[in-house]
């Protein structure tokens, strides 16, 4: 069940946790984790590949609940894939890092 909204609209997701900021960028494209974990193999495909769809769907589930962070190479994926800024997911960048 996903938590409930703020009842004011205007609550600022920068105090949101990442978890819940990639939950929330999932749900604006209307997408399940199995289609993201879909979007996801596709971009990186065109990079350095990915995991597989099973062992992906574990990784969102881990990442959406905030039990785990992803590496920079997955948050990169995550953003080209949601097709966000990476800095919108609001986890540190490694600046040296290239995708």
């Amino acid at each position: 069940m996903e938590p409930a909204e703020p009842a004011s609209g205007d609550a600022s997701a920068e105090h949101f946790t990442f978890g819940r900021r990639l939950r929330r960028a999932r749900l604006a494209k209307q997408w399940s984790q199995l289609q993201l974990a879909h979007r996801m193999r596709a971009v990186g495909n065109a990079h350095r590949g990915a995991a597989e769809v099973a062992s992906l769907l574990i990784m969102l589930s881990k990442w959406e609940n905030d039990r785990k962070r992803p590496n920079q190479y997955n948050l990169h994926l995550l953003a080209a894939a949601l097709e966000v800024e990476v800095g919108s997911l609001q986890l540190p960048v490694d600046p040296d890092f290239v995708f």
